[in-house]
């Protein structure tokens, strides 16, 4: 037994040098915190800290007398939270969730006070977007005052404004909207994942120079443009689009059904320039010059091509992850360090933060890390499973040849990675998106077969079209060929059953499925890890103890199960309050209502007179989702005005109801 409590020193104290050693997570976990605080509670994180410090001051002073060893003693295992929470850890913590809790309270009162509703703004900005034509205006990205804004302009003027463009302009403060109903698409946070404080419609405008802008910024932008002006050139409009997210990340000009089709196919991740691109970036250049220069002279190549693929691109958090990740693995090889995958996450994240807290609420960002955090977490654990399903069939193994189990090695790989990935971006996925695909085993392995090639000829066809346009063309036909076999993937979505509705998770049940796959991969690791440390035993014995425990009390422990299945039966069917709910939906009228017995009632379904805007997709169907239902049991019409009836032809199209 001494043995064993020494043993378990020895493992904290190895995992406190661990957590030292990785300061920068140990402070990115802290920045994170700060965000959370200030978006969500508006308030002083300082405040919060004081008691906590008292009360380990106050903690450090007592005495306590050691004890007899005992196996299961929640003393004994609550020690392990020193592992976390000693004192450097802890200073690390305040320290860097006060400065990000502080900037985000800054942040959001200069969003609220810097400009108000209709305020007459005049003054000289710079372009530093593209046109985005909308229905009745041009809408374009401006610094001005050291900020950013949008400039909308009526499509009936003359004016034309290009990227680097000065300007003087004079017009009037639009403030962004925030959402009206629960669950609703808040447009004034989104702009702020932009860094823009909103619209200003223009009065006046004139020209006062032209190409204003950063040189780096310039010729990044100029290169773009080429890009999409080679890639539009050699291909239809449909395909030269989805070509130029992939490439770029642009996603601008794809169809707003094709998107759709992607996200429900779950495989939009291909639109967004990730890991995979730099990777195949960084193999192209191996290929170029390996035999040309040196090993140190190729990695300071690599490094310079990746920081301009980021200006390319526009900074997507999925590159800006992706690329610094690289950067730094190949910089710890310049100066011949190891690199720790863990550290270069946290460095990646900061970047991003400092630039912009508000950034911790984007779809893309949280799903570009959660999924690297995924694979990184639960490939291994996931693998083995798949390794340990055997085929069974003798004729079957007789049949299989080397080739065919190497296929199905990469087979498993692919797997393994996407369902690692799937499963830590699964509850965020839903909390945004109220959606599941059924089919994402099968879409994602398809995808991750041609993916690949269309990236690696993609990149050589736009350099070879600025050289030799015939030879592009020849390699844009192939590319055409891929990207229709993509679209085709991608109507995947359209089969019986290809996406489930969900109502939105509550942040606490998201919290529980993250403990649970932790747990369950802890449990794993116990049972099929070769080498098992002084806790892992202990808490296999644990386990055994609590099955042994379990096998002697059956009558009681199942009474227990069917007392705990009652008491959840009658919670669920017990009669509760009449819910009435007003939604917002502009122009006409809707009123969901659920009754005592948790039927759902529809009366009217809202409306909207703009062809452009889906008045039930946007803010009906998200907000019953919102409050928990996926199905109405009964739909009420008061009259037949299009402002009062046009959601229900939508509703209808997806749901069955009395």
């Amino acid at each position: 037994m001494l043995e064993q409590e020494e043993l378990c020193k020895n493992a904290i104290k190895k995992g406190r040098l661990k957590a030292v050693k990785r300061p920068v997570l140990i402070a990115i976990i802290g920045y994170i915190i700060g965000i959370i605080m200030g978006l969500y509670f508006n308030f002083s994180i300082a405040l919060f800290y004081i008691p906590i410090i008292v009360i380990y001051f106050f903690k450090k002073t007592l005495k306590i007398s050691k004890k007899e060893f005992k196996l299961i003693s929640l003393k004994r295992y609550f020690r392990y939270v020193k592992l976390i929470f000693n004192f450097k850890i802890i200073i690390i913590l305040i320290i860097f969730s006060i400065i990000s809790n502080f900037i985000v309270i800054f942040q959001n009162k200069k969003y609220k006070s810097l400009y108000t509703n209709n305020q007459l703004i005049s003054g000289e900005a710079v372009v530093i977007g593209e046109k985005q034509e909308k229905e009745y205006n041009n809408i374009y990205k401006i610094k001005y005052n050291k900020t950013y804004v949008y400039l909308k302009i009526d499509k009936k003027s003359t004016i034309e404004l290009n990227y680097g463009d000065k300007i003087k302009f004079s017009g009037s403060f639009i403030e962004p909207k925030e959402n009206k109903n629960t669950g609703g698409f808040n447009y004034k946070n989104y702009l702020k994942t932009l860094k823009i404080y909103g619209t200003i419609k223009v009065n006046k405008i004139e020209i006062l120079g032209k190409e204003k802008q950063n040189f780096i910024f310039k010729y990044a932008h100029l290169i773009s443009k080429k890009i999409k002006e080679k890639v539009n050139l050699n291909l239809d409009k449909e395909k030269a689009d989805i070509l130029i997210g992939i490439l770029i990340g642009d996603t601008e000009e794809i169809e707003e059904e094709l998107k759709e089709n992607f996200r429900i196919s779950n495989i939009s991740h291909v639109l967004a320039v990730s890991g995979m691109h730099v990777t195949y970036i960084i193999i192209g250049i191996n290929l170029l010059f390996k035999t040309k220069l040196g090993k140190r002279k190729l990695n300071f190549i690599i490094i310079i091509v990746l920081i301009f693929y980021m200006f390319i691109t526009g900074f997507s958090a999925s590159i800006v992850r992706a690329a610094i990740m690289a950067i730094l693995i190949i910089g710890s090889k310049i100066m011949y360090r190891k690199n720790d995958v863990w550290n270069s996450i946290a460095i990646s994240l900061f970047c991003i933060l400092i630039y912009n807290p508000f950034l911790i609420t984007s779809m893309g960002l949280q799903f570009s890390y959660l999924g690297t955090i995924g694979i990184i977490v639960f490939y291994k654990n996931i693998y083995v499973v798949l390794e340990n399903i055997k085929i069974t069939s003798k004729k079957l193994k007789y049949e299989i040849n080397k080739k065919d189990t190497k296929a199905i090695e990469k087979i498993k790989n692919i797997l393994a990675v996407t369902i690692s990935a799937q499963l830590s971006i699964m509850p965020i996925m839903i909390y945004h998106t109220n959606l599941f695909s059924i089919y994402f085993f099968i879409t994602n392995l398809l995808v991750s077969i041609i993916i690949g090639p269309i990236i690696i000829l993609g990149i050589i066809a736009v350099i070879m079209s600025f050289i030799i346009n015939p030879c592009a063309k020849v390699i844009f036909t192939i590319i055409k060929l891929l990207v229709d076999i993509l679209i085709l993937i991608s109507k995947i979505s359209q089969l019986p059953f290809a996406k489930l509705y969900i109502p939105t998770p509550k942040i606490w049940q998201i919290c529980l499925f993250y403990c649970i796959i932790i747990i369950s991969k802890l449990v794993h690791n116990l049972y099929y890890q070769k080498k098992l440390n002084a806790t892992q035993i202990r808490m296999r014995n644990l386990i055994a103890l609590f099955k042994y425990k379990m096998y002697l009390n059956k009558k009681r422990s199942l009474m227990a199960l069917v007392l705990l299945g009652v008491i959840i039966l009658l919670v669920e069917f017990y009669p509760k309050n009449l819910k009435v709910n007003f939604i917002d939906v502009g122009q006409g009228d809707a009123t969901f209502i659920v009754t005592p017995y948790n039927n759902t009632i529809l009366i009217d379904g809202g409306g909207s007179e703009s062809k452009n805007y889906n008045i039930g997709k946007n803010t009906v169907l998200p907000y019953i989702l919102d409050k928990g239902y996926t199905k109405i049991d009964y739909i009420i019409i008061s009259h037949f005005d299009q402002d009062h009836v046009r959601w229900i032809v939508i509703y209808y199209a997806r749901n069955k109801s009395k």
